[in-house]
């Protein structure tokens, strides 16, 4: 803990003119430091020991003292190994989920069907918005967001998209879904888009003008 201590609690039937807390006081605060090993985890233990100590209507000793302080530590120290791993749990947790995730965009969608799945869905963006980005228009967008949508309703695509994909560009964008979706921020994704070759070399437009007998064409009309 990195707070400051309370004051020395006044309540109750002990107060700080009490001879016995004024001799015992100290040596539970050393007690508790000792414990701790550290200040501020040592005072509070003090005062939490000093407040339970208040309840017991046999005669205090050091002891007894020493002894209450010793199984709060112990019950301080479960409660804090049980929320460690509670943690540790939850964040493998959203980082399986989140490699599913990007699993899924990487390899059910196109590059651009990809990112405008994720900027429309996971970040709610605007068609507009995501068109001005993307340096394309509406229909582009709503075109190529209604075929990715199409793709997972699909159990088995008979097409590969592995035309559509250069692996150098699938890595990049793998780590920039990844970065987008833990911080909850697709900035670092949409700075990156004019670099991304396949945004703008027409691979993966749904309007690209390619021959429409061409073996490329058909697997653009289908992703």
């Amino acid at each position: 803990m990195s707070h400051k201590p309370r004051p020395f609690p006044l309540e109750g039937p002990h107060h700080e003119d009490d001879p016995f807390w004024k001799e015992h006081y100290p040596k539970l605060q050393r007690y508790c430091r000792f414990l701790a090993q550290n200040k501020w985890d040592g005072e509070d233990i003090a005062q939490e020991t000093y407040l339970k100590a208040l309840k017991y209507q046999q005669k205090m000793s050091t002891a007894l003292l020493n002894k209450i302080a010793y199984h709060h530590w112990i019950d301080l120290l479960r409660k804090r190994k049980h929320e460690t791993i509670e943690s540790e749990i939850e964040k493998v947790s959203t980082t399986h989920q989140l490699d599913e995730t990007v699993d899924m965009l990487i390899e059910q969608f196109t590059p651009k069907q990809a990112i405008i799945f994720l900027l429309k869905e996971a970040f709610q963006y605007q068609i507009k918005e995501i068109a001005d980005i993307l340096e394309t228009t509406e229909m582009a967008v709503k075109s190529n967001l209604h075929r990715a949508k199409k793709r997972l309703e699909k159990e088995n695509h008979s097409h590969s998209l592995e035309i559509f994909w250069d692996e150098e560009e699938r890595e990049q964008l793998t780590e920039l879904f990844k970065k987008s979706l833990l911080m909850e921020d697709p900035t670092v994704l949409i700075q990156t888009i004019p670099t991304l070759q396949s945004m703008f070399n027409g691979t993966n437009l749904v309007t690209r003008p390619t021959p429409s007998n061409s073996p490329s064409s058909t697997l653009c009309m289908a992703a």
